[in-house]
């Protein structure tokens, strides 16, 4: 009896996960993403919010990469836009950095910031969104977004470890690339994670209520 019970809730997680592959983007049950308008609202929008998002943050002692609620940003972007709008508002955040725009945490911008300490976690963050949204649109939404804010959190540290191994900034110090570059931000990156997966499980719920 048991195990029937527990074959015929795998088998109703395998329907649900099969809807849920069929579902649009989070942000179409809010908005009608079918206008050019609202899709230049939207991806400016997360610029400025993804700005906003940057300031807010603390440095650890002798550690040149402050921790900030970017990464908050980039989870929510993937969970909510689609594979294409993400990939819009993520390239756009970017280049308008690299060009000089002073959008990026401190206020900080241009091409020498970006290719700065820093710039792998900023290229991190592209393949972040791109993998978070994929996932999401795959099935990972809902109450599975948080397996797609996981994936998309540790794709963040790849181009990061990749770029600090490469150029010579001083840090990290020889033998400490885990330890100094990837560590300390775990705990922030859980809670983050933890509080985006939250809220849009949330919007999921009322999504299906309103439509």
């Amino acid at each position: 009896m048991v195990t029937q019970i527990r074959r015929n809730k795998f088998f109703e997680r395998i329907i649900e996960f099969n809807d849920l592959k069929k579902a649009d983007p989070l942000i179409n049950n809010f908005v009608n993403t079918k206008s050019k308008i609202v899709l230049l609202s939207l991806v400016f929008g997360f610029v400025l919010i993804q700005y906003l998002l940057s300031q807010v943050k603390f440095f650890l002692p002798d550690n040149p990469v402050p921790i900030t609620l970017q990464t908050f940003g980039i989870l929510m972007l993937g969970s909510l836009y689609g594979l294409r709008l993400t990939l819009a508002s993520i390239t756009v955040y970017l280049v308008l950095g690299v060009v000089g725009l002073p959008i990026f945490q401190g206020h900080n911008g241009g091409l020498d910031y970006f290719m700065g300490v820093t710039g792998g976690y900023l290229i991190g963050f592209f393949f972040a969104s791109i993998l978070g949204s994929f996932l999401s649109t795959r099935g990972l939404r809902s109450g599975l977004s948080i397996w797609a804010m996981l994936y998309a959190n540790i794709v963040i540290y790849i181009p990061a470890l990749i770029w600090l191994s490469i150029f010579d900034f001083s840090w990290p110090e020889n033998g400490k690339l885990l330890s100094q570059a990837v560590y300390p931000f775990l705990i922030g990156d859980f809670v983050k994670l933890i509080f985006a997966s939250l809220i849009i499980s949330f919007l999921w719920k009322i999504s299906k209520k309103t439509n």
